[in-house]
């Protein structure tokens, strides 16, 4: 398997891996969106105090931070999964750079 494959491979892993990940995350937007808008109602509705605010804004932050990290994963699945030299630089740093300067000293030698 050459070098090249083998990067490739590595990366549609990480790809698929970071994709089952942003699926992961996403099961989880139902739970904390009802959680969200059931406190959100409830405190509206009720008049009460600032402090009682805290819940939906906790959920409000938790659906953020779930959000963001299913982007996250997302882009980073994509990025992996077409594998670019950016990606084939990170997951083989020294190879690439010895197959560049294995390259450079062919061309010296005439051939």
């Amino acid at each position: 398997m050459k070098r090249i494959e083998a990067v490739v491979l590595i990366s549609r892993a990480l790809s698929l891996s970071w994709g089952v990940s942003a699926l992961y995350e996403a099961s989880y937007l139902p739970e904390r969106l009802f959680s969200y808008v059931h406190y959100h109602n409830g405190v509206a509705e009720a008049g009460l105090s600032p402090a009682d605010f805290y819940l939906p804004e906790l959920y409000r932050l938790a659906v953020a931070f779930v959000f963001v990290r299913f982007v996250g994963y997302l882009l980073l699945a994509i990025v992996f999964w077409r594998c670019g030299p950016w990606v084939e630089r990170t997951l083989s740093p020294e190879i690439a750079e010895l197959d560049v300067a294995a390259n450079g000293a062919e061309g010296m030698t005439g051939s």
